[in-house]
């Protein structure tokens, strides 16, 4: 076995006493902490089937189960149902009418006549019939309205085809909360991976540093050092595993799937091609984007609404008819105790005069809403190119990341290696191991970090261009 080298031999002589008291201390600490809390990942899993998705596929699950989305686009067949009574006031109301009267006995049609020759004289005009039998039909057609219907009908179409704009914003935003999770969670799997790998490096280095110490050729500072980091690295992989469960509930709840099913990804990071330039992407999602389609069909809902109101100034016309069959038939004179039918037709207009300002009030609030709905939209326009600004920026600097993460994690790789196989000749002391290991574990967490914010850039910058799955 080779000598300690000269730094091994002059740290441990100079800092000997206080490294062995400071490095037991804190060891103690970690030791009880290493084995007094269960790791799950040292517990045997049960046998559950776990569902594999794509990032794709965890967005099509969530399109057809997500609760909030459903809820959103109960919107559209509420709101066609709207355009439906809107447009049935075009047509014909149709009614009719049966009923039974029993008229009180004390009900006669008999009068007397005074002065004639033969003295007076008691004349029945009608029979007292009690019992009154009725069915009627009416007919009533519009004929104009002001163009209230006809406002109507727009301004109800509008809303719909609003609800159905606002039904794709919203898939799009579960869209996007749904590959920000699910990179969350491929963030925290590499982290956990990671310190999974670097525990079972250390765990061989231990054993070797044992073996060593044995030897002659390390001093227990060295061990201490390793054991100390070890357990370190067992808490570390604690809470990455912790994060790995706290991701998978938050990809589960925004799928619309049980919190605690188990779940696992089948995707990795790929580098897309470079995005165009931002005035294209702008002009893109001016076009498409939902919210702002949303906007502008509620924008000329609110223009029909203005004529809607102004109809109030105009008059209504109705075309009128009915048909009655009684028993008796009171249009028919004298009464008789048989059915008769009789029928009317005719037109009627009417015009409110006077309001009391009622028109007026309702148009200038139509009117307002109208404004109001023009600056929200040309606020959102501004804000939608904004955003798809800022995610191209978001984009780019990710890839770079990405890029410049790559090349560390491959430079960190190597460095241990070439550290490792130096501490293996005696070269190097035990801190060197260490930080080598260390860095190495940072860099690939920090590859995983890019890589999920890169991916999660890229699906925000689809979500500010209004694409949708």
């Amino acid at each position: 076995m080779p000598n300690p080298c000269p730094t091994c031999i002059l740290t441990e002589s100079v800092f000997g006493g206080r490294l062995l008291w400071g490095i037991g201390g804190v060891l103690a600490v970690l030791i009880l902490l290493d084995f007094g809390t269960a790791d799950a990942q040292d517990l045997p899993a049960p046998s559950v089937e776990t569902d594999t998705f794509t990032v794709g596929e965890a967005v099509r699950h969530a399109v057809r189960h997500n609760r909030a989305l459903q809820a959103a686009r109960q919107a559209v067949p509420r709101t066609a149902a709207d355009l439906q009574a809107a447009q049935s006031e075009r047509f014909p109301v149709v009614q009719g009418r049966a009923d039974y009267r029993r008229l009180s006995e004390n009900v006669d049609y008999s009068v007397d006549l005074p002065g004639l020759p033969s003295g007076s004289e008691t004349v029945t005009f009608a029979p007292a019939l009690l019992d009154r039998y009725t069915f009627q039909a009416r007919i009533e057609q519009p004929l104009f309205s002001g163009f209230r219907t006809q406002r109507a009908v727009e301004a109800a179409r509008h809303r719909m085809q609003a609800a159905r704009s606002g039904a794709e914003a919203k898939e799009a935003d579960v869209a996007y909360r749904v590959q920000a999770a699910y990179w969350r969670l491929y963030e925290t799997k590499a982290r956990r991976g990671a310190a999974a790998q670097a525990f079972r490096q250390i765990d061989r280095q231990l054993t070797d540093m044992r073996n060593r110490r044995t030897a002659g050729t390390v001093t227990e500072s060295d061990v201490l050092r390793v054991e100390a980091r070890r357990a370190a690295l067992r808490l570390e992989r604690m809470q990455a595993a912790h994060a790995v469960n706290q991701a998978r509930l938050s990809l589960n709840a925004v799928m619309g799937r049980p919190a605690d099913a188990p779940v696992a990804i089948d995707d990795t990071v790929t580098l897309a091609s470079v995005p165009p330039d931002a005035a294209t992407l702008v002009d893109q999602a001016l076009q498409q984007h939902p919210q702002l389609a949303r906007l502008r069909q509620q924008q000329q809902a609110f223009d029909a609404e203005v004529g809607q109101a102004r109809s109030g100034w105009y008059p209504q016309v109705r075309l009128l008819g009915s048909y009655l069959f009684a028993r008796p038939n009171e249009r028919l004179f004298p009464f008789e105790d048989e059915f008769a039918g009789t029928w009317e037709a005719g037109i009627t207009a009417s015009w409110s005069l006077s309001t009391g300002g009622r028109t007026a009030a309702r148009s200038e609030r139509a009117e307002a809403r109208r404004t109001q709905a023009t600056y929200e939209r040309e606020h959102a326009r501004q804000q939608v190119a904004a955003e798809v600004r800022r995610q191209r920026l978001a984009v780019l600097q990710s890839r770079e990341a990405v890029a410049a993460a790559t090349v560390a994690v491959n430079s960190a790789r190597s460095a241990y290696a070439s550290v490792r196989s130096r501490f293996q000749a005696g070269m190097v002391v035990t801190a060197d191991l260490l930080d080598a290991e260390r860095s190495l574990r940072q860099a690939q967490a920090r590859l995983a970090g890019a890589q999920a914010a890169y991916a999660t850039a890229r699906a925000a910058l689809d979500r500010a261009l209004g694409a949708t799955q």
